[in-house]
């Protein structure tokens, strides 16, 4: 009479099904799922505090590509820190911004690769304790010339399409005519990529080094040597 009583129980339990609020915790993903949708870094609108860090990044892009001494490694220098901070770059109102900062970092890379230096290895480079996000690929010295203004003329319209892509909204041209700036002021390094055509640089080679596995072996560190010019605040080694 007992077992009959337990069976009797257990075959109601199984009739009434689970129970919600055991479902409920099994359940994966969060309990409210609502919470993902909580505004943050990739949904946002334009701030100042966002636009000051993604400002800061392409000065520094600027100033590391800047002070490399060998020029045959700007161009894909600046092709690669613009390739983190496109991917990087927050949604919602930067959004458009990401977008433009990606197309300029590829033709900036396709451009120095169509036209890379076989005497020269592609590796990644060192300006004092930073090195470059990944290896750069060298232009040849006799197309630096041909080149540059090219370069010059992809970051050139790279701001141009920032400023636009913002017309209708002035709260984001505000942010946006900051990060054309930005942009802009990279401009330089293509005319310093003209004049280190003239310049007899040398390029040491860093190769196996002994506490690094094999495989990473593959990818060289370059250290330009210093010049001997003021405007030169690369580090020899």
């Amino acid at each position: 009479m007992h077992r009959t009583t337990l069976l009797a129980a257990a075959l109601a339990v199984l009739a009434s099904g689970p129970d919600p609020a055991a479902a409920q915790i099994a359940a994966p993903g969060p309990a409210h799922p609502h919470a993902l949708a909580a505004p943050g870094l990739t949904r946002v609108t334009a701030t100042a505090a966002t636009t000051d860090r993604i400002v800061a990044r392409i000065e520094a892009a600027r100033d590391f590509c800047g002070r490399i001494a060998q020029h045959a490694y700007v161009i894909d220098c600046l092709a690669a820190h613009l390739e983190g901070v496109a991917r990087d770059m927050p949604g919602g109102d930067y959004r458009a911004a990401g977008q433009i900062l990606d197309r300029t970092a590829r033709d900036l890379r396709r451009l120095a690769e169509a036209n890379a230096d076989p005497a020269l290895p592609r590796g990644r480079v060192r300006v004092g304790n930073a090195t470059s996000p990944r290896a750069l690929t060298p232009v040849r010295p006799d197309a630096l010339g041909r080149i540059g203004p090219q370069a010059s003329a992809i970051l050139q319209e790279a701001e141009t399409q920032l400023l636009r892509s913002a017309e209708g909204s002035e709260r984001r041209m505000v942010h946006y005519r900051r990060i054309a700036a930005a942009v802009g002021s990279t401009k330089f390094l293509m005319r310093s990529a003209r004049l280190g055509q003239e310049q007899g640089q040398k390029v040491a080679i860093m190769r196996g080094i002994a506490d690094l596995p094999e495989k990473s072996k593959t990818l060289s560190t370059i250290a330009c040597d210093q010049i001997p010019t003021p405007g030169d605040r690369s580090t020899a080694t």
